[in-house]
């Protein structure tokens, strides 16, 4: 299995990274994409790929993180990217979160819309969050019709998530389709085509059902894949199988997906 955001830079995986690993592999989660927030964390997830040949990264500017961005950061960006840094496989974790305080919507909207061009230029997808914001984010997809990727946290309803896959993005399916009372994304789940669902914890965030007040952790992921699998009316198998690959496709991941099972 592929957990395609965890953000393994932050406690508890800082520390003793190795064992986090370890305890994610034998759950059956093999690969990680790790999603940087701010500048400062750009270094910090390439140095995790480069020690751990499981996980790859994504380097972006989280809305969230918005007071710590400076203007410079996008040129940063670039530059660094100009590099072909190995192992990053996206751009993000960028988007637009409207619910934070002080939103500042016009400057999260420079950034966002800098950031995709950054993504147009060097052919990569893109990690999204959203929050309170889906018709300004699609608006801006609009103009961006080359953008592809995943739409991280998919809680929405079956009509939004049409939205999003005909502009060519995955749905980051994770913890909150374990809530029997997310009847809303539930059903949208269940309707919504598997060929277009990527598996994801966004550890140490999005807590499984049952397991509320803890950290969230990447071994946490076959829960995940079994709620899916009992959604779809499909085998968990097949689940693993398709998410896998939707992953790896998305991501350019140049793996087998044999091994990714």
């Amino acid at each position: 299995m592929i957990d395609t955001h965890c953000h393994f830079d932050f406690p508890p995986f800082d520390q003793s990274p190795e064992d986090w690993l370890s305890r994610s592999h034998d759950a059956g989660v093999h690969h990680l994409i790790v999603p940087a927030v701010s500048r400062q964390n750009w270094q910090r997830v390439d140095d995790l790929s480069q020690c751990f040949s499981s996980i790859y990264f994504a380097a972006g500017l989280h809305p969230v993180w918005l007071s710590e961005h400076q203007d410079e950061d996008i040129a940063k960006l670039d530059a660094w990217l100009a590099t072909s840094p190995k192992g990053c496989v996206a751009i993000g974790e960028c988007g637009l979160d409207f619910a934070i305080e002080n939103p500042q919507q016009e400057r999260q909207l420079y950034l966002l819309r800098e950031q995709l061009a950054l993504a147009v230029k060097y052919k990569l997808p893109v990690i999204l969050h959203c929050r309170k914001a889906h018709n300004e984010l699609l608006q801006v997809l609009n103009d961006f019709p080359a953008v592809y990727g995943v739409l991280h946290a998919f809680s929405g309803s079956e009509q939004m998530g049409e939205n999003y896959i005909k502009r060519g993005f995955m749905l980051g399916i994770g913890g909150t389709i374990t809530y029997p009372r997310a009847n809303k994304t539930r059903n949208a789940v269940s309707a919504l085509p598997l060929t277009a669902m990527v598996l994801e914890t966004d550890a140490p965030d999005m807590p499984v059902s049952g397991f509320q007040g803890q950290p969230n952790s990447p071994e946490k992921l076959p829960l995940i894949a079994k709620a899916l699998s009992e959604l779809k009316g499909v085998t968990v198998e097949e689940i693993i199988h398709s998410t896998s690959q939707n992953a790896a496709n998305c991501f350019a991941l140049q793996r087998q997906i044999s091994s990714f099972a």
